[in-house]
């Protein structure tokens, strides 16, 4: 099968992450791609937060998979 370069639909949000637990407050800032061979991502980052908390990547769920 030949290869094209229509772009694939992302696979994964980067989001921003500030508190714990209940308090966290996620702010999406981003998407990713993974790589042919699963072993890592490209990433688009819309936002570089640069106040205290963390950056998370999370695999992106079907609609009826986040219910």
């Amino acid at each position: 099968m030949a290869k094209t370069n229509a772009p694939k639909a992302p696979s994964h949000e980067v989001f921003h992450v500030v508190g714990e637990k209940d308090k966290a407050r996620w702010t999406k800032i981003g998407i990713g791609w993974s790589h042919g061979d699963n072993d890592g991502l490209n990433l688009v980052i819309n936002y570089s937060p640069l106040i205290e908390g963390r950056t998370v990547v999370r695999k992106i769920k079907d609609k009826e998979d986040r219910a």
